[in-house]
């Protein structure tokens, strides 16, 4: 329970801190970027922490199929989301509000 509540904390610390990073170097505000960040973390983490048969691996599978002859073995895609995951989800979903609620005049 104290690991996943860390690895949340860290999480969280760290798009916080991505997000500060960015707004500090393009001199906007931090409600700008934060969602962005967020979606663009989440994507990333469910990337690399997906197994199986996604387009990068058909692609590669594909090219050393073409390239050698020999059959690639199919793997079934399959995603168990982690604690760093949700925590990047719950982030990109409290920011977007936040976001939309900052720009609210303008829709």
């Amino acid at each position: 329970m104290i690991r996943k509540l860390l690895t949340s904390v860290i999480t969280i610390l760290f798009l916080i801190g991505l997000s500060f990073g960015i707004t500090y170097f393009t001199h906007t505000k931090f409600i700008d970027y934060s969602c962005f960040i967020g979606l663009a973390a989440t994507a990333v983490i469910w990337f690399f922490t997906s197994k199986g048969d996604g387009f990068s691996t058909r692609r590669l599978d594909m090219s050393i199929q073409g390239s050698t002859g020999i059959r690639m073995e199919e793997k079934k895609f399959e995603f168990s989301p982690n604690i760093v995951f949700l925590t990047s989800v719950t982030y990109t979903i409290i920011t977007t509000a936040a976001l939309l609620f900052h720009y609210r005049s303008y829709f």
